[in-house]
């Protein structure tokens, strides 16, 4: 099966993602080594699957089509059962227009999960777009726009990686938005800190942000992200510690202005900010899910997005 269609760079109507059930591997994981696996407790397994269908029947309740990770793999279906964090699928790929950037997992507990995404993908059609060097630690970005990436150095990603990236991504895209930011688990991923609501609308923890750099062609220089995303006509909302620890900026947008997200990231103030700009929040109650220490992105592939 191909899809004939990839790519979320632009902001449309959320049609396509993959998922990956864990069900074969999720039993293994024990208190003698949830820290290897990065797990934050031993999961109910159970609730957790039961949790995991309740967020993919809300993605189909919205319209998008749910591909599943297993139905795509076939030569190397033995990963699937032994790597629990495949159900962290957005980790481990970004699709773009262009193609797939593929992750390289930084942790020994995730080693290869690359391999069986790289055969789901391609048996769905989606062609290898960028593959980071073995050796390299590099767990995905961020794409702002067809033109814009947003890429940062988290604790999961190699300097040596990012500066790889960023020579071969402006082959493709106009700019890099590169941010240094804290070297601590809460700020694992590039959405940790920033993301998308609508074209004109982003949200940030504005403290994660040490260094910030825009990188074109003809070189880089530091900016300010508020003043740097003003000049775009991009205004950006940041959130509180406690909402960032929350997964507040780690939500999954189905169309410009609509989000599924946990239920539990936003005070009233943030809320209600959001809410005053259109914004519609589509909530999710997680209980078992959090062993894993994800958001409900983080499981999430996001494939296509169309009109």
């Amino acid at each position: 099966m191909a899809l004939n269609r990839y790519g979320i760079e632009k902001f449309g109507q959320l049609r396509d993602v993959m998922v990956h059930r864990p069900d074969m591997s999720l039993p293994q994981i024990t208190e003698d080594n949830i820290e290897y696996f990065l797990f934050d407790a031993v999961p109910d397994v159970d609730r957790y699957l039961e949790e995991h269908e309740r967020y993919c029947a809300l993605l189909r309740e919205h319209g998008v089509s749910v591909h599943y990770l297993s139905d795509h793999v076939k030569r190397n279906r033995d990963l699937l059962t032994r790597l629990p964090n495949l159900a962290y699928m957005h980790d481990t790929a970004v699709i773009s227009s262009h193609g797939a950037i593929l992750s390289k997992m930084a942790s020994m507990g995730r080693r290869h999960e690359e391999i069986a995404v790289r055969e789901a993908l391609t048996d769905l059609g989606v062609p290898i777009l960028y593959e980071p060097c073995e050796g390299d630690s590099f767990e995905g970005c961020l794409l702002l726009s067809p033109q814009t990436v947003f890429v940062a150095d988290t604790e999961r990603h190699s300097r040596r990686a990012i500066e790889r990236f960023i020579t071969f991504i402006l082959r493709y895209f106009d700019e890099v938005i590169y941010a240094h930011i804290p070297q601590e688990r809460r700020f694992m991923h590039p959405d940790m800190v920033l993301n998308r609501v609508t074209d004109t609308l982003m949200v940030y923890y504005p403290p994660a942000f040490l260094e910030t750099y825009h990188i074109t062609g003809g070189g880089r220089r530091e900016i300010d992200l508020l003043q740097w995303m003003k000049t775009r006509g991009i205004g950006l909302i940041p959130l509180s510690d406690r909402e960032q620890r929350q997964w507040g900026s780690s939500f999954v947008p189905l169309k410009p202005g609509v989000i599924i997200c946990y239920d539990i990231s936003y005070g009233p103030e943030t809320r209600a900010r959001l809410e005053g700009e259109g914004v519609e929040l589509v909530p999710f109650h997680p209980e078992a899910l959090l062993a894993g220490g994800g958001s409900l992105r983080c499981l999430t592939m996001r494939l296509y997005r169309g009109g």
